[in-house]
């Protein structure tokens, strides 16, 4: 702007001066338009670029703007994914627990079987010894012994033990429980009950109104001879069962004979058992 500015005044001064030629001042004013013409030039090839800077930097922004929107964008699934995940983790730990615990659960089950089996085991081997120190008693037809629902049962006949009615035991019979009882002393870790039954025949006398007294009488007499045999005290029971359980029915002579006996009953380890819980 210095320069036209200065031609101006020049002009001025020329004109207030005096006379100009007309070519001069001509060529005055096609000076001072190309040079307003190169300045307008300038500044709208500047303006343009700023323009195009402005342009590029609104892209720029633009562009910006749709990365950072993206970026949310993902932020968002990955948030999502990550809710989702940790629902996943969730459910998987709870799962695992879970089956810690039934695990755990197992292990405690597996080892209560294995004590049940345990004193299977101890049963059996006590049956088999049983057998072998009876093998006279049982040859000789004064007992027998048996697994009856998972139980050791000796089987005595009362024919041999007592008379009709009668709960004092023969001679013959106190001498075959004495021989039972030496034996079952030498299991002092075991429970026995002794167990009295009859044949449906009624009974009603002053001393056994029915077949329950007499049952559990006779099962006292024998319990007795037992504890004389060495067979500790806290080992022993008694039941009287009359003729509410009969090996056969009461039809014959031969069935009311087999119902009429007495049963001494290895009792299983009661600890084994309470400490094993059904599932």
């Amino acid at each position: 702007m210095g320069r036209p500015v200065l031609l101006l005044a020049s002009l001025l001064a020329v004109a207030l001066g005096g006379c100009v030629k007309r070519s001069t001042h001509e060529a005055a004013l096609a000076e001072l338009t190309r040079i307003h013409t190169e300045q307008r030039t300038s500044l709208e090839s500047q303006l343009a670029e700023r323009e195009a800077e402005v342009r590029a930097r609104e892209q720029s922004i633009a562009e910006l703007d749709a990365l950072l929107s993206q970026r949310g964008a993902d932020i968002a699934r990955m948030e999502q994914e990550l809710a989702a995940t940790q629902v996943e983790l969730d459910r998987v730990e709870s799962l695992l627990s879970r089956q810690g615990a039934q695990y755990a659960e197992l292990q405690e089950r597996l080892l209560q079987l294995a004590q049940v089996e345990r004193e299977i085991r101890e049963r059996n081997m006590i049956y088999e010894d049983v057998l072998q120190q009876f093998r006279s008693l049982i040859d000789a037809g004064r007992l027998s012994v048996e697994i009856v629902r998972g139980r050791m049962v000796i089987q005595l006949p009362q024919d041999i033990l007592f008379a009709s009615g009668s709960a004092t035991l023969s001679a013959e019979g106190r001498q075959t429980i004495r021989e039972v009882g030496q034996v079952l002393a030498g299991f002092a870790d075991r429970s026995f009950q002794v167990e009295g039954h009859t044949d449906n025949v009624p009974i009603s006398t002053q001393q056994f109104p029915s077949n329950w007294e007499l049952s559990s009488a006779r099962a006292m007499s024998v319990i007795r001879v037992l504890l004389d045999a060495g067979v500790p005290p806290a080992n022993l029971s008694g039941a009287g069962y009359g003729e509410y359980q009969p090996r056969a029915p009461n039809d014959t002579p031969e069935n009311r004979r087999l119902n009429r006996r007495i049963e001494i009953v290895m009792l299983p380890n009661l600890d084994v058992i309470a400490d094993t819980r059904l599932p």
